[in-house]
């Protein structure tokens, strides 16, 4: 097959990758995917460097040779011509190859209502105009899609986006792998149905399914990363605090969290945390992010640090809570904090369908039940052990290979598309390719691909 792949919204890199940075999320899946299925083809047809890479760089990352990259260069625009969408060079570039594309796999991000020019008109009969980094990182896919049929098939990995909301946008994802239990969403943006008829249709429902796209983030875990917690220190740890919180990103500001809840996860950690375990033996709870200076200074167990900063508490802490500003979606937040050692309790919000299958143990009703399971593992050693191993296993093997997440995405996409999948083996190299530098520069050679 030949699968469309990319970013919605963003340029693909390919250098210095690091697994615990969203913006690799992409690279991580797509590498893994064209390892795993050597007999399929892959190509980039937004913004990437691909081109840039080395011959011993690209076959590093893909040594099945079964991933290019089809993107032009934007298209100047003739002033005098009014018909010109822009990547017009793309499509041609494709009919060239002759090549049928069975589908595209995008990851949704940060999309204008409008990214390709002289498209859709306003009110007053003059056409709308698009940003330039609109135009750039999401015209040349919304193009591509329309102008040769392509089935649509997207990632969503942020709440945010979870629709490509653009207007120009008329062939829609058939379906959306997500972090939700399965439903429908409608399309929050109007949409045109053609390029030449210009009637918009509002609303249409797209179905969502939980595809476990949260596990990105484990793929190319160390596979020997519970070996490096020291269960015993934590155990014997009379350092306060016990329990620590870590936020993602910006606790309360508005790209992080406002777009959904006004005051992003404030709430519930005020709930749970700062007034929860305000009169209780773990009143110390921090909760580290990056807060505004308003925040923190009202709040005192409210900290601007990150995770990296927080090594020796990580280690001597037991506990944690994970919640979620938007109700069931999942995140990568409770597999996190195992893997750093701390047994994450989880909000009554946060999963409610046990989708992640932790222990129920770790699910809590309310601020008193969390201190209480707290108090109880404290004084009984044992039942720690006993709780945080079983946290342990949560992390599977088939997570870290990727095989897990590539089998699943690849066998929703052929139930829906009506093509038989046989699932493949993982990938067991992974965490050499997604350390902080993938690639040392002595042993490969200079020359471009």
């Amino acid at each position: 097959m030949n699968i469309v792949i990319g970013k919605i919204g963003k340029a693909i890199k390919f250098k210095n990758l690091q697994i615990n940075t969203g913006d690799d999320s992409s690279m991580i899946l797509f590498s893994t995917m064209a390892r795993m299925l050597p007999e399929h083809n892959f190509y980039f047809c937004g913004p990437n460097d691909l081109p840039k890479l080395s011959e011993a760089e690209y076959n590093y990352i893909f040594p099945n040779k079964n991933v290019h990259s089809m993107y032009v260069k934007y298209d100047r625009l003739d002033p005098n011509d009014k018909d010109l969408i822009g990547w017009d060079s793309l499509v041609e570039n494709a009919r060239k190859m002759n090549i049928k594309f069975d589908f595209a796999l995008l990851f949704t991000g940060y999309v204008g209502y409008h990214c390709l020019n002289m498209c859709c008109k306003r009110p007053d009969g003059k056409y709308y105009t698009p940003l330039n980094a609109f135009k750039r990182y999401c015209g040349p896919y919304v193009h591509l899609v329309n102008s040769l049929n392509i089935p649509l098939y997207t990632i969503a990995e942020d709440p945010r986006y979870i629709t490509i909301n653009t207007e120009e946008l008329f062939v829609r994802e058939r379906l959306i792998l997500t972090q939700m239990v399965d439903c429908t969403v409608p399309v929050a943006q109007k949409y045109i149905t053609s390029y030449e008829d210009h009637t918009h249709i509002e609303k249409t429902p797209i179905p969502c399914t939980y595809a476990g796209v949260e596990k990105i983030f484990l793929m190319g875990i160390d596979k020997n990363w519970r070996d490096k917690i020291d269960i015993e220190r934590k155990i014997n740890n009379t350092k306060n605090p016990k329990c620590i919180v870590i936020s993602n990103g910006h606790g309360t500001s508005g790209l992080n969290s406002g777009a959904v809840q006004k005051d992003g996860r404030l709430p519930g950690y005020l709930e749970y945390i700062i007034n929860g375990l305000k009169d209780t033996p773990y009143s110390d709870t921090k909760v580290y992010g990056m807060w505004s200076e308003e925040t923190m200074s009202k709040y005192p167990n409210i900290q601007d640090k990150k995770m990296i900063e927080l090594g020796d508490e990580i280690a001597d802490a037991k506990y944690s809570l994970v919640y979620s500003i938007v109700p069931n979606f999942i995140t990568i937040k409770p597999y996190e904090m195992i893997i750093q050692g701390l047994v994450p309790f989880i909000h009554p919000d946060y999963d409610k369908n046990r989708i992640l299958e932790l222990p129920e143990y770790l699910y809590v009703n309310g601020p008193a039940d969390l201190a209480n399971k707290m108090a109880e593992l404290d004084a009984n050693p044992d039942m720690y052990r006993k709780l945080i191993n079983e946290c342990f296993d949560c992390i599977k093997p088939e997570y870290l290979d990727g095989s897990y997440l590539v089998n699943n995405i690849m066998s929703k996409i052929g139930n829906n598309l009506g093509f038989d999948y046989i699932n493949h083996k993982g990938v067991e190299s992974i965490f050499d390719h997604f350390s902080a530098n993938v690639f040392d520069h002595t042993k490969f050679q200079t020359n471009k691909k």
